[in-house]
């Protein structure tokens, strides 16, 4: 099956970041864009892997062909997915809606699985240094609702919930299952309006739209999943 990628670069093309829209939420980094090209295909698969056990019927993607789409370098904001897609500019039909909540809410079991299982308290920065885990699931909540804010318009109570989780200390769960849920009853009340349109707001600025706003979501979910997973494989 082919996959198309679409690439971000800093200098000299070191540290590259790898999107896959087709499937949603599935992206990768590498130190090079050699290595990160390398790691497209295996990204793919852990991501399929992840949909299947969850029940999610797959296709067989194997051989998986990877195409270099598109490949921005020296991107101001390296990593943040700043780049627009043909599919973002598409309208999202409401089955897709569907699909991308179940995914989501399989990425937060698999993101709480991951901090539960973390050896150090939430708190506790890791020994090989980077965020504690309490302060990577409070910036997954608070940037998810941002994409929502910030393509469909501010949603009511966001600050409460955002503070909620950062005071919850060893104990965020009931905070982000309140944080998801509001989430959640928000994206399934989607008007055709919202997921038809799409913002073009020029200067190279990524566009606006239900599409976009999902597939961030999904990205960068999933990354902060792979991120927790990695300090327990360490």
């Amino acid at each position: 099956m082919r996959f198309d990628l679409y690439l971000e670069s800093g200098p000299q093309h070191r540290r590259t970041w790898v999107y896959v829209p087709s499937l949603p939420g599935c992206s990768t980094m590498g130190p090079t864009t050699e290595a990160a090209l390398d790691l497209a295909a295996p990204a793919i698969r852990d991501r399929l892997d992840f949909l299947r056990r969850h029940g999610e019927v797959m296709p067989d993607a194997e051989p998986i062909e990877v195409v270099l789409a598109e490949h921005v370098i020296e991107r101001k904001f390296l990593g943040f997915a700043q780049g627009t897609y043909p599919s973002d500019r598409e309208a999202m039909p409401r089955d897709e809606v569907a699909r991308d909540l179940r995914w989501a809410a399989w990425s937060r079991e698999e993101l709480i699985a991951a901090a539960r299982a973390q050896p150090r308290p939430l708190a506790e920065a890791p020994a090989r240094g980077g965020r504690p885990a309490a302060a990577i699931l409070s910036h997954v909540a608070e940037s998810e609702w941002s994409y929502v804010a910030v393509t469909v318009g501010l949603l009511a109570g966001g600050s409460a919930i955002a503070a909620a989780i950062q005071k919850a200390g060893e104990e965020p769960w009931v905070a982000l299952a309140a944080e998801r849920e509001a989430l959640t009853a928000r994206l399934e009340a989607l008007t055709p309006d919202e997921l038809a349109k799409i913002v073009d707001r020029g200067l190279g600025k990524p566009v606006r739209s239900a599409r976009r706003m999902f597939r961030r979501l999904l990205e960068h979910e999933w990354e902060h999943v792979l991120e927790l997973r990695a300090r327990l494989d360490g």
